[in-house]
């Protein structure tokens, strides 16, 4: 494949971002919409580059540009995902031909489609955002979750345990394999306390690169994190199958890490920290 532009993914990784409403997808939720773009950008590229295993599909017989490939791969799956902001992602995506010289009937543009079907189709029955959600308001009993001020809302997206992950078995594969330590032992106080002496407002333990780490994820970490792998593929990589591969697995990782962390959260019901 040519090193022509590997941060047309980067790219669309941005515009992902973008895209995401955070406010309405709380907790892990967004690592799911993330995971789903690039495993679609991955396997559109790979049609292509042919030098990893395709995820959802194998295309073959690619022609055209694949940078229409990856747009339209990351089009599709966002719009799929978002369907009230169609319009502004129609918008994003002509610009973006356009710019980069390519016309609507490239045929990357089939590529990328083709793409984008399979992983909403291999996606369709997962789990995610369903029709009746299980609310799971707390309990009052010492140890056990219990929501927390201001809003004191119920345990955020508690279907997320039992998504189908992305490359587990499924989402019991690594569940904590122990309870949390006993309230009443040493290591229970003392996993306390060193949170509380590190979670200080005022005379913290932190360090000063602890604290700006802090500020720096404080927002959604699926965000952040993305805008960790754009610095990584900027700087390291110039050759968009990398890129491609790049933003996949990290993505995929990252969504099968939380789905299998809510499934511990929830098995064991503890409260914070």
């Amino acid at each position: 494949l040519p090193t022509a532009r590997a941060d047309a993914v980067v790219d669309w990784n941005i515009i992902t971002g973008q895209t995401i409403p955070f406010a309405t997808r709380p907790g892990g939720a967004p690592g799911l919409d993330y995971a789903m773009v690039h495993a679609a950008i991955h396997d559109a590229v790979q049609a292509y580059d042919r030098r990893f295993e395709p995820y959802a599909v194998d295309i073959t017989g690619a022609s055209g540009s694949p940078v229409a490939a990856v747009a339209k791969a990351a089009h599709d799956v966002l719009v799929a995902r978002f369907p009230a902001q169609t319009a502004s992602l129609d918008t994003n995506y002509d610009a973006y031909l356009a710019k980069h010289g390519l016309s609507q009937d490239d045929p990357g543009v089939f590529v990328g489609r083709l793409a984008a079907a399979s992983i909403i189709a291999l996606r369709a029955n997962d789990g995610s955002w369903p029709a009746n959600p299980p609310v799971i308001p707390g309990g009052t009993e010492p140890g056990e979750w219990r929501p927390t001020p201001p809003a004191f809302a119920p345990f955020a997206v508690a279907w997320l345990g039992t998504v189908t992950p992305f490359t587990l078995k499924d989402s019991t594969q690594f569940r904590v394999n122990q309870p949390p330590p006993d309230l009443r032992s040493r290591k229970y106080a003392d996993d306390y306390n060193e949170v509380k002496a590190l979670g200080a407002l005022t005379n913290s333990a932190r360090t000063l690169e602890q604290t700006d780490l802090a500020h720096f994820y404080a927002d959604n970490a699926f965000l952040y994190w993305n805008r960790a792998l754009q610095g990584i593929a900027n700087t390291y990589l110039d050759n968009m199958g990398d890129s491609a591969r790049l933003f996949a697995l990290c993505n995929m990782a990252m969504a099968d890490a939380v789905i299998t962390s809510w499934d511990s959260k929830l098995y064991y019901n503890f409260w914070r920290p």
